[in-house]
């Protein structure tokens, strides 16, 4: 009886010791982070061929949630939309009453907002997307598009 007493002691203070121990975890950051285009609002009266757009990205990390927004102007060739010097490209947008569709592709220029958010964000790629979005009612803007659906491109090319 008294060793079963000894062993119940010893088990459950190596299991404390072990719970509570001062070692940091190795926490796998790829789950824990996510970095997606949230709004893309038109902002001043455009033409056919260019205009002033903003993109917001959307950024997670482990529960917080901060905002990265690019505010450019943009050209427009061959229903190609040319945001900034290359930062973002956006491919045949087609709104249909509360309803737009259009391909979404990363520019060589934007580079790495999320890092700039959250520095524990490894470096990694993202991939170009056809998006539904809703219109948005504000007054600050002449249309607002949230991205409800994406799915992805085969290819992160930007069309010509």
């Amino acid at each position: 009886m008294k060793h079963k007493f000894e062993f119940l002691i010893t088990t459950i203070v190596l299991i404390i010791s072990f719970a509570c121990s001062n070692e940091p975890e190795d926490i796998s950051i790829d789950e824990d982070y996510t970095c997606t285009v949230d709004t893309v609002s038109f902002l001043s009266e455009s033409t056919s061929k260019s205009g002033r757009v903003e993109v917001v990205f959307s950024v997670s990390l482990a529960g917080d949630t901060k905002f990265y927004n690019v505010t450019e102007n943009y050209t427009v060739n061959n229903q190609l939309m040319t945001i900034g010097d290359n930062l973002i490209h956006i491919n045949e947008f087609t709104a249909k009453g509360e309803t737009a569709t259009f391909d979404f592709y990363y520019g060589e220029n934007l580079g790495p907002f999320c890092m700039e958010l959250f520095s524990a964000i490894p470096m990694h790629s993202h991939n170009a997307f056809n998006a539904e979005a809703d219109r948005v009612i504000s007054e600050k803007n002449l249309g607002k598009w949230k991205i409800k659906k994406k799915r992805q491109l085969p290819s992160n090319e930007i069309p010509e």
